[in-house]
């Protein structure tokens, strides 16, 4: 059953509350901010490498780039390095 949002708000503003009492669970719940807010902040990897792997997916999807499966990687690995 969902929460309403006001029942929501009292016990996360009371589950807090106990957080912030124990100074052992302080760094735990900065940790949960610092994941939170990192999630906000600009991806490290560039836009150009995105751009690149849709351009390759797209060239995989249209057939213009043949791939193989694991299984005929991983028997090729087999056949010529004996794993």
């Amino acid at each position: 059953m969902k929460m309403e949002t006001k029942e929501l708000r009292r016990k996360l503003i009371n589950d807090f509350g106990k957080f912030l009492d124990d100074d052992s669970k302080l760094e735990i719940l900065e940790g949960v901010f610092d994941a939170i807010n990192y999630d906000e902040k600009e991806s490290i990897v560039p836009d150009s490498h995105y751009n690149l792997v849709a351009e390759e997916r797209e060239k995989y999807l249209s057939g213009e780039v043949k791939a193989s499966s694991w299984e005929e990687a991983e028997q090729r690995l087999n056949a010529k390095y004996g794993f």
